[in-house]
């Protein structure tokens, strides 16, 4: 089956193979052969709609390969109905339900020890859409309180149009609301506002120019290189693992809050809407 994604570890090929399916990883550099093969595949599924809704939409369409129509596997609901999908479309339901029930056995009760240990915590996720949708699910997953996130873009509607592949939807529905979900390019002066108003212990970043505003609050970030880092049921403590690891440099971090001086005028500081300028432009000429 083909994986379509742009970087990362190559998580799949292990889960797969329990399945008794050979990952086809597509990535960036991949090899000529390896596109070849692609419309020879049982199905295609994809990691970053951005990416590739576009080359898998074409496989179905062309050459009758089928794109896996799920929410993407984060935590133990989205991961359930991804693989039990691909189960549907390969007709390996049976392997399916036992390789479930394998790892539900397996990781409840590393998940419940690590969710003593984060318990209390606050979290932010700032990536792309559909990512962030996956890593709230994760953080929710290990007891970690998420009220607010920012999101790079927001795609409400891919090529396939299937209410399958909504993967908010299905954030909110399996894990509840998300009070305060921001859609922004980047800029840093607003990531600011939104960081003052939630004020959480981490931020999950995927993106990393906008890590060092986060340290000059006195807040941590996660940063996310390898976006396979969560994948799976593996994923929900492999990302637990990860924040204990930063969470124990928050030191750091309100240590140099302590030092440095943000390059914005007290007004803009004091500001309680991270969005105030689109709603009043005027307000950038005032002194």
């Amino acid at each position: 089956m083909n994986v379509i994604n742009l970087w990362g570890s190559d998580v799949f090929t292990p889960m797969l193979a329990e399945l008794n399916l050979r990952v086809n990883y597509v990535i960036d550099l991949a090899t000529v052969d390896d596109l070849a093969q692609m419309s020879e595949a049982a199905c295609t599924i994809g990691f970053c709609n951005t990416l590739s809704s576009y080359l898998a939409t074409g496989l179905e369409q062309e050459f009758g390969v089928p794109e896996v129509k799920a929410p993407m596997p984060y935590g133990f609901a989205g991961t359930d109905v991804w693989l039990r999908e691909i189960g549907k479309v390969t007709h390996r339901e049976e392997l399916v339900e036992k390789y479930i029930a394998k790892k539900h056995a397996e990781i409840k009760p590393k998940l419940e020890t690590l969710r003593q240990k984060v318990k209390g915590l606050r979290g932010f996720s700032a990536t792309g859409s559909a990512y962030s949708h996956g890593l709230i699910s994760v953080m929710r997953e290990l007891g970690i309180e998420v009220n607010g996130s920012l999101v790079f873009h927001h795609d409400p509607v891919y090529d396939s149009g299937d209410p399958r592949q909504d993967s908010l939807a299905h954030l909110v529905d399996h894990y509840g609301d998300v009070n305060s979900f921001s859609v922004s390019n980047r800029q840093q002066y607003q990531f600011y506002g939104l960081l003052k108003n939630f004020k959480p212990d981490f931020i999950m970043i995927r993106h990393n120019g906008l890590a060092p505003l986060a340290s000059k609050l006195g807040i941590p970030a996660v940063p996310l290189g390898d976006e396979h880092i969560a994948v799976g049921y593996d994923g929900m403590i492999n990302l637990g693992e990860i924040i204990l690891d930063v969470i124990a440099h928050t030191k750091f971090h309100k240590n140099l809050a302590a030092h440095v001086k943000l390059p914005y005028k007290k007004w803009w500081l004091d500001q309680t809407d991270p969005y105030i300028l689109s709603k009043k432009p005027e307000l950038i000429y005032e002194d």
